[in-house]
């Protein structure tokens, strides 16, 4: 059986989610998550994970999309300017921070 190598600096892989040598990520070590990195991502596309703060102090932290402040990643609301990152009824990620109401089950996001 071959060892798995690192694409960015071949040296040995000890996990599939990053390289410990080089900090590349391949894959979103978020649990449930598990997207696949492109290289030079500083943030998971799907969940919105903070690599850096993972990788420097396993803290998952991500961007809020209205007014760009880090957030808690189980957090549902942003702290600073109240918008939804998921339906607080059902669960239904919120994809912008223009929608009045879950388009899902119609529960008020205001």
């Amino acid at each position: 059986m071959a060892i798995k190598r690192c694409q960015k600096c071949e040296e040995p892989l000890k996990g599939e989610f990053w390289c410990s040598h080089c900090k590349t990520v391949f894959k979103c070590p978020t649990p449930g998550c598990g997207a696949t990195i492109k290289p030079g991502a500083t943030e998971c596309h799907r969940c919105g994970l903070f690599f850096e703060d993972y990788l420097n102090g396993r803290k998952m932290y991500r961007r809020c999309p209205k007014c760009k402040k880090k957030q808690g990643l189980s957090e549902q609301q942003c702290r600073f300017c109240h918008h939804w990152f998921n339906c607080p009824t059902c669960g239904e990620k919120v994809s912008t921070n223009t929608v009045l109401t879950c388009p899902r089950c119609g529960t008020s996001l205001r």
